[in-house]
This record gives C-alpha cells, structure tokens and sequence, in this order.
C-alpha cells in the first residue's frame, strides 16, 4: 500500500511515508479517522490518500484514507487540467462502482478484494 497527502498529489510529488514502518515485522498502517457524512466531502478535507493507480503526467486514482470514507478522486492529468479539466471526485454510496466504470472506460488496471481486514483484526488470521 502506498499513500500521498493531497499536497503530495498536487504540489511536491512527494510519498507519504512514516520511518517506523521499517521499526516491524508486519504491516503498519497510518492512522485514520471516520468521515461523518454530515457534509460532502472535498478534496481539501483529505489529510492521507491511498494510492489504487499511478502513471506519470500527473494522472491516478486515489481513496480517501484520511478521513476514512468513501471518496475517491481521479487525477486527469497536467495536460488536461492545463486546458481546465478538474480532478474528478466521486463521493457517497455506489461511488466505488462508478469509480471502477470509470477506470474500466480509461482502461486503468486495478485489482479487487472481496475481503478487507482491519490491522486490529489481522492476528485472527496468522
């Protein structure tokens, strides 16, 4: 898994990446919080994005991570937002299927799990 803070999507194109991750034998996720729902969420409100998809030229999918939620963003690119093209949000129930028609009509490869574990729960399986 990787992650990128919205600064690092847009500005340094940096990675999100905390040095005691290496300090473990397994998996150490960044910390996160639920979303409400009481507003929509927006691109601004996102601290951590998980990273599905990345290709250069400044165009991939994320997932809110931080906070938790479901909202996902596609990044078109730096050509098309040159010519005034927005990053595409997609917020709320159902969005996860949109966002996979979407990726299926860029022909954008991804892979899905039926199962997600939380790391809290990762010990009933080892």
């Amino acid at each position: 898994m990787r992650f990128k803070t919205t600064q690092n999507i847009f500005k340094d194109f940096g990675e999100y990446f905390d040095p005691n991750w290496m300090n473990s034998n397994s998996l150490i996720l960044p910390a996160k919080k639920q979303w409400d729902y009481k507003r929509p969420l927006q691109i601004e409100d996102v601290d951590l994005w998980e990273v599905i998809y990345e290709q250069g030229g400044g165009f991939g999918v994320y997932a809110s991570y931080d906070p938790f939620a479901e909202f996902y963003m596609i990044r078109v690119g730096w050509f098309l937002e040159a010519q005034g093209y927005g990053a595409e949000t997609y917020y709320g129930p159902g969005s996860m299927q949109k966002v996979i028609d979407r990726m299926d009509e860029m022909k954008i490869p991804y892979a899905i799990h039926k199962e997600f574990i939380e790391p809290d729960d990762m010990w009933l399986y080892q």
